[in-house]
């Protein structure tokens, strides 16, 4: 279970590099994180965290977008793994309370994907990160939708013992559905 608390954190900061448009993000926006664990896939969320975009569709290219993402609001449904995943091996909370995306660029490559760019930073290290978005207007709301994949043990997640990926898997897909209401 250990293994499953690392990957999911993993997941999360990657999902955090993800565009929403307008503002704030709407409460039906999730943050959600997959890793595999001996093989089998587990799915995780993290429940809070605070998203500041700006996303004109006129100008996609200048759209921008910074996530803050809690730590200890890592949801793998047990509050046992919940608590395990918040020790120094796995996100180490106490130390880092937050993970952070900033958007460093933006990219069309088509009137409904864009492609962005940033800095993902989780348990202190940072890496590059690109995310393809899905970018879907209805009404007065975008949607934003993407997926990007790490590895967890670039951010130091499982660390000792948990290094071992037969057990828990590097790779992590962290997920984003942003809702936003249309710029005016």
């Amino acid at each position: 279970m250990n293994q499953i608390i690392m990957r999911t954190t993993a997941g999360l900061l990657a999902l955090s590099a993800l565009y929403v448009p307008a503002q704030t993000a709407a409460p039906e926006s999730k943050l959600k994180v997959t890793f595999k664990q001996m093989g089998v896939p587990v799915d995780a969320a993290f429940t809070k965290f605070t998203a500041a975009i700006q996303y004109d569709p006129a100008q996609p290219a200048a759209a921008s977008a910074q996530f803050t993402i809690d730590i200890t609001s890592f949801d793998l449904g047990s509050p046992e793994y919940n608590k395990e995943v918040l020790k120094p091996v796995w996100f180490d909370a106490a130390k880092y309370p937050t993970a952070t995306f900033t958007s460093t660029a933006m990219k069309v490559v088509s009137p409904t994907q864009l492609e962005a760019t940033g800095k993902l930073t989780i348990k202190g290290k940072t890496q590059e990160v690109r995310v393809p978005v899905q970018v879907k207007t209805s009404g007065t709301t975008q949607t934003l939708d993407g997926v990007v994949k790490i590895q967890r043990t670039a951010f130091a997640i499982g660390t000792g013992e948990w290094q071992d990926t037969s057990l828990v898997a590097d790779e992590v897909s962290i997920q984003v559905h942003a809702v936003t209401p249309l710029k005016k």
